[in-house]
């Protein structure tokens, strides 16, 4: 029997003297958080890139603020599929970005430079299997404290496909007269288009672009089907 045989081979470090540790120490732990900052600013960067090359790409160009009208929900089967109140965690953990100030509740999503998109709907089509003539209604909350002019925030409903978007909408909430100090309804209504792939991914968010800070809360995406359609199936 083969018996393994381990072997050490001893290397000569060079020795240097306290003060020449110091030193290279710290200019490891220098490069080290340098070089995170510049991973961190590629990664941020990346991310807005895509998103700004989906608009662009998209067959619905996303510049222009555009949404679907459905004033009478007679006749319509709406369920949930998403609702953040953002009573969760703890807001002296800088981490959740939560404030102390809700709307139906003690706490809010904060967004801001560092935080532009907010928590809201992703969800596959082959999961959903929307129909046909279903859409969807977005609402939610915001709270902000300077003039509403200043306000760069779009609430967005859009369609994905392997990266690009198609039938985006948006509402611009600058062009909503909005008030500041309180707390402001925004919604958007948008019909799910017949997507290319069931792979393809349905989303709703807030997009924060300006400076400062805004608050969202309540946030609630609902389905509107086809009483009709929901009568065929049973």
């Amino acid at each position: 029997m083969r018996k393994n045989v381990v072997t050490f081979e001893f290397v000569k470090y060079p020795v240097y003297s306290l003060k020449e540790h110091a030193s290279h120490t710290f200019i490891r732990e220098f490069a080290a958080v340098a070089a995170a900052l510049v991973l961190l600013g590629i990664f941020t960067g990346w991310n807005f890139f895509l998103h700004e090359r989906s608009v662009k790409k998209s067959p619905d160009k996303g510049d222009v603020s555009e949404r679907d009208h459905y004033t009478d929900t007679a006749g319509w089967i709406s369920r949930r599929l998403a609702f953040h109140d953002f009573e969760w965690g703890n807001p002296a953990d800088t981490a959740a970005h939560l404030a102390t100030h809700g709307h139906g509740g003690k706490q809010s999503f904060i967004m801001g430079a560092g935080v532009p998109y907010s928590p809201g709907l992703w969800t596959r089509f082959k999961d959903l299997n929307p129909g046909d003539s279903s859409w969807i209604r977005v609402t939610g909350f915001v709270w902000f404290s300077f003039p509403a002019a200043g306000l760069k925030c779009n609430l967005v409903a859009t369609c994905n496909h392997k990266g690009l978007n198609y039938k985006y909408m948006f509402v611009d909430l600058g062009r909503e007269n909005l008030k500041p100090g309180q707390w402001n309804k925004v919604g958007i209504d948008y019909r799910i288009p017949t997507p290319p792939d069931p792979e393809d991914v349905l989303q709703a968010y807030f997009w924060y672009r300006g400076g400062g800070e805004m608050l969202v809360d309540d946030i609630n995406i609902e389905i509107f089907t086809p009483a009709k359609l929901k009568e065929n199936h049973e």
